[in-house]
């Protein structure tokens, strides 16, 4: 139905969903140096998170594996950077995550901020959302036509239909007199609601313009549902209310945004300059072929005249990639885009993005990830590989490639030590599984568990898979505790670990992912052991383990 709202995320603004973080302390502690780079309090804390329901020696572990990570991350990033090694890749990365800082800056004060939503609105838009509305309506193009229309049917009302079957441009209800489906508020276009819910009952309204067009609007009748689940109801709403809002906003920064980029393209110099191109065979632009079409002025803005040149250089140095000279469209696209980005980053900054040292820690934390990823991938993508080499590291490191143990036991648990000392005891002359069960046929079910079949492999957490290797197949144990509570299993049967299967599948798939990982492992880490002996690293080990402590003992 053509009057139905259409809700836009803005063209640009809202194309980048950024999460702003600030949550660095006002006093962010030095817990490492790698020559010039620091490692922040706040960088280990927004890469180590606790792992649940574990020990402290195996949270202890892993913490220590994540700051040793991030050390080495430094590590890489300062080796790159210092030699000059950071690709053009890199670099633009680089750039794009600090240029997302900006736009976040931009986007939360411009537009988040901006939002509010009253009491009042929020009871208004609930009441209209528990409203259901019955309407006829015709769509015409110009107002001139609208008028003339509503004049004649304010005297003659009973000719709504027929007026819509001849000049209404709603096809899905025209020759029906013009009549809608029944509708509730935050459906329809705005301007055409609220006619519905201010008009009166049966009486024909003035035209009402929409991004359609201008409606003509009879509202046959409104009825409202239960509104006594409003507490329970309203969440709902306000996210509904604060996402229209959002995305209203955003739409009005961004259109004020291109206003201060005075963004002016000469589409007539950009046909003439990608006309003149010439190509050498590989399809690259020779841009040195050029005459005068290099001098043309493309675009004008507040960052000044941009001829080709100038473009080729902003784009490198603002991160945007390539510039497209497929085609005079796509270089106009490109240019639009640099510029309004452009504003929003020179906005950005002025809300204090480039002072912030919140921001700097940021950027040289993704760096630091980005680079290690990328030099990781580097390594692994030099290995040699074959199924010689495969098998013959299966043979070095048969421990890992092990089908794990399994214990086939039946169970009684209980968390009253006097009641399986009882079933215990009665165990004491007949040791077998028929006498096990009988005993356990006596006891009230709901006490303990359901002897069912049950199997534990060999990294089972609560220890079944040991406590049956030590009793033995076809025998009952000794009693004891996990966080089931106190324990008698009998065993069925134990299965040993075995190596795995040399299968083609296997090799293939998890045999080479351990090798390729094992390899990128040992040359990445004896690179980073050279890398050591060649730079400066300080280890605030102290503050370290008052960091680690404190977040493992839940005090932050």
């Amino acid at each position: 139905m053509k009057v139905c709202k259409k809700y836009f995320l803005p063209l640009l603004l809202l194309s980048i969903l950024i999460t702003i973080n600030c949550g660095f302390q006002t006093k962010d502690r030095v817990l490492a140096k790698v020559d010039g780079k620091i490692i922040y309090e706040s960088s280990f804390k927004r890469l180590f998170s606790l792992i649940p329901n574990s020990s402290e020696e195996e949270n202890r572990k892993k913490a220590l594996e994540t700051f040793n990570g991030l050390v080495n991350q430094m590590i890489v990033y300062n080796y790159l950077e210092k030699n000059n090694l950071l690709s053009e890749d890199l670099l633009t990365q680089k750039i794009q995550s600090e240029n997302q800082r900006l736009i976040g800056l931009v986007y939360n004060n411009d537009v988040l901020k901006k939002v509010k939503i009253s009491e009042k609105e929020l009871w208004q838009t609930y009441l209209r959302s528990k409203t259901t509305i019955w309407a006829q309506h015709i769509l015409v193009e110009n107002k001139k036509l609208a008028d003339s229309l509503y004049e004649i049917l304010k005297k003659r009302p009973e000719r709504f239909g027929e007026l819509a079957a001849l000049y209404s441009l709603d096809t899905n209800n025209k020759n029906n007199e013009g009549m809608l489906r029944e509708f509730s508020g935050g459906v329809m276009a705005k301007p055409f609601e609220d006619a519905c819910f201010n008009q009166t009952v049966n009486v024909i309204g003035k035209p009402v313009k929409t991004v359609f067009g201008y409606h003509i609007i009879r509202v046959l009748k409104r009825e409202r549902k239960d509104t006594s689940n409003y507490k329970n109801e309203i969440k709902s709403i306000e996210n509904m209310l604060k996402r229209k809002k959002v995305t209203e906003q955003a739409s009005k920064s961004e259109k004020e945004l291109k206003k201060m980029a005075q963004i002016n393209i000469n589409i007539e110099n950009i046909n003439k300059l990608i006309q003149s191109l010439k190509y050498d065979p590989s399809g690259n632009v020779l841009l040195d072929s050029l005459k005068d079409e290099r001098n043309l002025i493309l675009a004008t803005s507040i960052f000044g005249k941009w001829n080709i040149d100038d473009i080729i250089r902003e784009s490198l140095n603002g991160g945007f990639g390539k510039v497209p000279f497929f085609s005079a469209e796509a270089l106009k696209n490109h240019i639009d885009r640099m510029i309004f980005f452009m504003t929003v980053y020179n906005k950005g900054k002025r809300y204090g993005g480039n002072l912030s040292s919140s921001f700097n820690k940021e950027s040289e934390l993704k760096m630091a990830i980005i680079c290690d990823q990328k030099v990781r991938k580097d390594i692994m993508n030099s290995i040699p590989i074959d199924d010689s080499l495969l098998i013959t590291f299966y043979k070095n490191n048969l421990d890992k490639f092990m089908e794990k143990g399994q214990a086939h036991i039946y169970i009684i648990s209980n968390n009253d030590l006097a009641k399986i000392v009882i079933i215990k005891d009665s165990l004491k002359l007949k040791k077998d599984f028929k006498h096990f069960s009988k005993i356990y046929s006596t006891i009230k079910p709901k006490e303990f568990s359901k002897p069912d079949y049950f199997i534990f492999e060999d990294d089972d957490t609560i220890g079944y898979y040991k406590k049956a290797v030590e009793t033995g197949k076809g025998k009952i144990s000794e009693i004891f505790q996990n966080s089931k509570g106190y324990n008698l299993i009998y065993v069925v049967n134990l299965i040993p670990p075995k190596p795995k299967d040399l299968n083609e599948n296997f090799i293939s798939r998890e045999l080479k992912n351990e090798y390729m990982k094992f390899k990128t492992d040992s040359i990445y880490n004896d690179e980073i052991e050279k890398e050591k002996k060649n730079i400066k690293i300080f280890i605030n080990q102290k503050v370290f383990e008052e960091v680690m402590n404190n977040i493992i003992s839940n005090k932050e």
